[in-house]
């Protein structure tokens, strides 16, 4: 599919944008199915986890945010889900900097899920050891 991942493709995975709506849902379970459009599946998704008061974590590579991840940060602000956005500034990030995420989860949790903004969370090294990077405000709008 040529509009895979084109951000200028009107569907953001809802009912009315999406244009396989008859394929999109199992009919016995009604949930996403392998026919599902991504875009309508990913959609389903974010939608249940903002009823469970969820969020999304989205992984920012060094290159940036891919195509679809612009399409999915897209459709988490029309979904009105909390977005944590990592970004690093070397390749091999491993466990050890997960702490950092589940700390601004918590406080997120614990400031009872009000600040709805998106939240930058640095998971990279220190400057002298993996490279130069942009800091980013903690907070910013989807």
């Amino acid at each position: 599919d040529p509009n895979f991942t084109d951000i200028n493709y009107p569907c953001r995975g809802t009912s009315s944008t999406c244009g396989i709506q008859p394929q999109n849902l199992d009919p016995v379970t009604q949930r996403p199915c392998s026919t599902s459009c991504w875009r309508f599946a990913f959609r389903f998704h974010q939608e249940e986890s903002k009823e469970s008061r969820g969020f999304m974590i989205q992984v920012e590579e060094t290159a940036g945010l891919g195509d679809g991840q612009k399409i999915e940060t897209e459709m988490a602000r029309e979904a009105n889900l909390k977005v944590f956005r990592t970004y690093t500034n070397y390749e091999g990030v491993d466990g050890r900097e997960m702490g950092r995420i589940s700390k601004a989860v918590k406080e997120w949790y614990d400031g009872d899920c009000a600040n709805m903004d998106l939240e930058n969370v640095f998971i990279g090294g220190e400057k002298f050891f993996y490279g130069d990077y942009t800091e980013r405000p903690k907070y910013g709008k989807l």
